[in-house]
């Protein structure tokens, strides 16, 4: 991995991009996610009961504190695992998030906007929207599709916004070597509304068909990014370390984004 450093941090200066939302209750959660904060005063008590002491020994009987989460691994920024996908991956057994590779989530990044069409992105307009931003996806990238849909995070409604992937898309970008890809939207499938329309016109190979390629192909997926729009479409690094979940289908990130900063004039 040293070796993939120096073209980022040999920039004078970096800038951070956070491009996670936070984990919280939401509107935009089709699974609710639900926050109990345990302020100080629980802490104080609970410490007094892990210490055998009295509470009354604390400075204003305060200690810690915290929070108690309901929520899936799916809520927020995260990451899906092959196992998300199917239990098996080319006949094998899909690997979930804590048996994934950490450079899989660390690399060059690529940014595409795809936000001018509600229909799910083909391998034809992926071509076309490499060609308009004058770059070549290639292998171990890191590429984020800005689909317009990072507007309405926290919004009710959120999971009918968004431009999704078709199956060709996903299986285009495996072939080309890439393993992690992501997007502003709910998720790297069409909208609900937009995947019974094609499931209509299509039939059942339209449903959940860009999630369905990792039956044959292994890759993993960031959905529900922000901040995109202010990313160059290439030219920066993605770091996307997911929690470790144990044998998760998932897990939760903060993804962050490092662009270089053009050198001061003069």
């Amino acid at each position: 991995m040293t070796s993939m450093l120096p073209p980022l941090f040999m920039q004078p200066e970096v800038r951070l991009v956070d491009l996670s939302v936070p984990l919280g209750e939401s509107e935009a959660e089709s699974v609710p996610v639900v926050v109990e904060y345990l302020p100080h005063c629980c802490g104080g008590a609970h410490l007094a009961q892990l210490a055998d002491i009295e509470q009354q020994q604390l400075e204003g009987g305060l200690a810690w504190a915290s929070e108690r989460i309901q929520a899936i691994t799916h809520n927020s920024t995260h990451i899906d695992a092959p196992h998300h996908y199917s239990p098996l991956c080319q006949g094998r057994k899909s690997r979930t998030i804590d048996e994934i590779p950490l450079d899989w989530f660390w690399g060059q990044g690529k940014c595409l906007d795809i936000s001018d069409d509600s229909e799910p992105l083909s391998r034809e307009a992926l071509l076309a929207a490499e060609q308009r931003a004058g770059i070549r996806i290639e292998a171990q990238d890191i590429v984020l599709f800005r689909t317009g849909a990072e507007a309405f995070h926290g919004a009710a409604g959120f999971n009918r916004r968004g431009r999704g992937l078709t199956g060709d898309v996903v299986r285009e970008l495996t072939d080309r070597g890439v393993r992690l890809f992501g997007t502003d939207a709910w998720s790297i499938d069409a909208s609900y509304p937009k995947m019974k329309e094609r499931s209509l016109a299509l039939g059942p190979q339209a449903v959940w068909e860009a999630h369905f390629v990792g039956r044959e192909r292994e890759f993993c997926a960031i959905e529900k990014l922000t901040n995109l729009a202010t990313l160059p479409a290439a030219g920066f690094w993605v770091a996307a370390f997911p929690i470790k979940v144990q044998s998760g289908s998932a897990g939760w990130s903060r993804v962050v984004a490092f662009v270089a900063k053009p050198a001061p004039l003069g």
